[in-house]
């Protein structure tokens, strides 16, 4: 790969050889005053100073990178405090400069771009995939609040991938990779084309070579013939254009490469057969202009049907607009034609940096409009996700999705991903919709749950006051959010079961201390008791301690303590036994170790749980969870065999044995990543069992050794972070 001829025909090797203000001042000046380039011909000088004597893997001098990312925002016309940020966008990271300095030295709102701009390094991580999902998370967060971080980070990337085959095969391969699935639709997304398939050029080299130097080869073969031809149509298009009395400029599109494999591999089209091989793009002044242009191509040249798309009408969620039409050209050879006023030109190469307005130290609001939905939703995302690796999954997915429009019965565009169903435009509506969908409308026809939308589609829901989600609809959406939505209902109900179980384990200790729930609630200020167990409402408190994060009887001692007649101690006094039993190793019974137990295998207590104990005749004391439900039957029906146990803290915690399950949306390698994390935190597993359950749903039992029941709740814990995991309980 030599750099020479690398940087010729994809920019790989054009790093800046000898770093120079006078370039980037030629190009600011042609859209900036003199006053603005001098304050950003210091910010360069501050750059430099900070950067002195690092060098880049190139050997070039560091400043250099920032140079050049400040070169690409200014061919994108960025505003000052932009450049001034590309120029020091690296000097917290890489340098002593602090946020500080640079506040002192060009104020907060360059200091919050390159804060936007910065990697979290001084945070630690447990996982690679942990700290790519953070510094992605922050960049999501930053670029909510201002777009102009994210219009950086592309030009830090761009950069970046110019001057990749700098860095070992490794990092080449993993910095394309995150490139193209990330940094490119993320290019997309904002409507910047001209960085968008720059960015996938360079990752395509990088990442499979071989293919890239095919595809180029079969685009160089006839190359003469095809510009011939693209000349041919240009000037007939010109000509019949003048005629009608409207000015224009018509041109061949450039080809990317890996826009061209896409299609080859994904959609199985044969090379020949791509239409826009041959591409025409006719830039006039006005919509009226753009529609009568069509008008002219497609009375002289056969269309072809099904190639006409109206971006005009109905704009891409980036901002995009402009017609598509696919028509036989002279010879029979099918061309594209692209027509567009210059201004949506300028958009659909620079997207949302060509239209962002700015305010000297203002950001304008319109990061608040509907065309920046998909930012609002992202952040959403990574509120939502359970783990890292969730998160990053489902970032990818959302950034590649394809699009299509469709329209509410009022005829307001909404706009969805590829195959989406429906149901999936009914959560798009509300979700409150969603959740009472019975059926829908599609162009005035009852279609099936499971119909796909395409462009153009008017969609009318229907719905029902009584209608619930259904667990099959999981498998009938396509968008994460629908998904997401009907997920959080079926969590829903199941935390008010948990409530519910919460609630009985609590009143029935309560019972056996003398006191209702009820009574307890309006004697007791909450407030204290909520705060004492970290929550923010009762209800956390019995969801933890249904689910063993909290002892039951610790909640009844401080419920106790705001109760002023109460000394704060548990009142459990049932009948001695007067067996003779014999020493157990890790239970005190009435505060004895001298006398027999057994651990009851129908609950399988551990320590740390809330135990009661039951006079077995002649064979000692079997211990149980409190919230047993044998022990329950039993001391209702022989109370005056309840004995008071606790567990011993003097003896050191042998192994016990623990039985759960798991309730979970089935999946592939769902096990795999349970008993992955299971075996990280040194547990042993004694016994595995998979039983399906309807509507895709599966419940994986599990039977562990654990020595306390923190373990337990630690592991319930991290489990419980594993996607498409819903409830986890013990079981006997």
């Amino acid at each position: 790969m030599a750099t020479a001829a690398l940087c010729s025909n994809t920019n790989i090797g054009c790093e800046m050889r000898n770093p120079s203000i006078s370039g980037l001042k030629k190009q600011l000046l042609t859209y900036m005053d003199s006053k603005q380039v001098r304050q950003i011909e210091l910010g360069f000088q501050f750059s430099k100073n900070a950067h002195h004597g690092q060098l880049r893997k190139s050997k070039k001098p560091f400043i250099s990178h920032p140079l050049a990312v400040a070169m690409i925002l200014a061919n994108l016309e960025q505003d000052k405090a932009t450049v001034l940020a590309g120029l020091l966008h690296d000097t917290v990271e890489d340098s002593e400069v602090t946020q500080v300095d640079i506040v002192e030295a060009f104020g907060e709102e360059v200091a919050t771009l390159v804060m936007g701009v910065t990697k979290l390094t001084q945070l630690s991580f447990t996982s690679k995939e942990e700290a790519q999902a953070e510094n992605y998370r922050k960049m999501l967060l930053a670029m909510a609040k201002d777009i102009r971080v994210v219009i950086i980070k592309l030009a830090d990337r761009l950069h970046n991938m110019r001057t990749l085959q700098y860095l070992s095969r490794p990092r080449q391969r993993a910095i394309a990779k995150e490139t193209v699935e990330i940094y490119a639709p993320l290019a997309h997304r904002l409507g910047i084309a001209s960085i968008k398939w720059e960015l996938e050029d360079l990752a395509f080299y990088f990442l499979d070579y071989t293919k890239y130097q095919q595809v180029k080869k079969k685009l160089t073969l006839k190359r003469h013939e095809r510009e011939q031809l693209v000349n041919e149509m240009s000037t007939l298009i010109h000509g019949l254009v003048a005629k009608e009395g409207v000015e224009s400029r018509v041109s061949g599109r450039p080809k990317h490469l890996y826009s061209l494999y896409r299609k080859i591999t994904e959609q199985n089209i044969p090379f020949d057969e791509i239409y826009d091989r041959l591409g025409i793009r006719v830039l006039v002044h006005s919509v009226k202009e753009c529609y009568e242009v069509l008008g002219v191509v497609h009375s002289h040249f056969k269309p072809l049907s099904g190639r006409f798309k109206d971006y005009i009408a109905m704009p891409k969620s980036n901002l995009y607009q402009s017609l598509h039409t696919t028509v036989l050209g002279p010879h029979g050879h099918p061309i594209e034609i692209q027509i567009r006023t210059h201004q949506m030109h300028r958009i659909s190469e620079y997207g949302v940096a060509a239209h962002w307005e700015y305010k000297e130290g203002q950001v304008s609001d319109q990061v608040k409009g509907p065309q920046f939905e998909w930012i609002r939703e992202m952040i959403d995302l990574q509120k939502e996700s359970e783990s890292p690796q969730t998160f990053l999954k489902d970032l990818k997915l959302d950034l590649l999705m394809d699009e299509i429009f469709v329209f509410t019965p009022q005829g307001h565009v909404k706009v969805l991903v590829k195959g989406s169903r429906p149901l999936d435009f009914a959560y798009l509506i509300h979700t409150e919709v969603g959740h009472r969908y019975i059926g829908a409308k599609v162009n005035d026809r009852i279609v099936a749950i499971d119909f796909e939308l395409s462009n153009g589609d008017q969609v009318e829901i229907l719905t029902s006051k009584t209608s619930l989600p259904k667990m099959d609809w999981l498998q009938v959406v396509k968008t994460r959010q629908a998904k997401s939505k009907i997920k959080q209902w079926f969590k829903r109900q199941n935390r008010d079961q948990v409530i519910k179980s919460g609630e009985s384990k609590l009143s029935q200790v309560l019972l056996v201390a003398g006191h209702s729930l009820s009574s307890l609630r309006d004697k007791v200020d909450m407030k204290r008791l909520i705060t004492q167990f970290n929550g923010t409402q009762f209800d956390d408190i019995l969801v933890m301690i249904a689910q063993g994060e909290v002892s039951c009887k610790e909640v009844v001692r401080q419920l106790l303590k705001e109760i002023p007649s109460e000394k704060g101690t548990f009142p459990y006094t049932p009948v001695q036994s007067k067996n003779k039993v014999r020493k157990s190793e890790n239970v005190v019974v009435y505060g004895e170790r001298d006398i027999k137990v057994t651990i009851a295998k129908c609950c399988n207590p551990l320590p740390g749980d809330d135990i009661d104990g039951f006079v077995v005749l002649g064979k000692g004391v079997s211990v149980h969870r409190s919230d047993c439900a044998n022990i329950l039957k039993l001391g209702t029906e022989l109370s005056d065999r309840l004995v008071s146990v606790e567990w011993d803290s003097e003896v050191v915690a042998q192994l016990y044995p623990v039985s759960f399950q798991i309730d979970c949306f089935d999946r592939v390698g769902i096990l795999q990543e349970v008993v992955s994390q299971i075996s990280e935190l040194g547990i042993n597993i004694t016994q595995v069992k998979t039983t399906p359950k309807p509507q895709s749903q599966i419940q994986i039992r599990f039977v562990i050794q654990v020595r306390h029941v923190k373990e337990f709740a630690s592991l319930r814990k991290k489990l419980l972070q594993i996607a498409d995991i819903y409830a986890i309980s013990r079981s006997s």
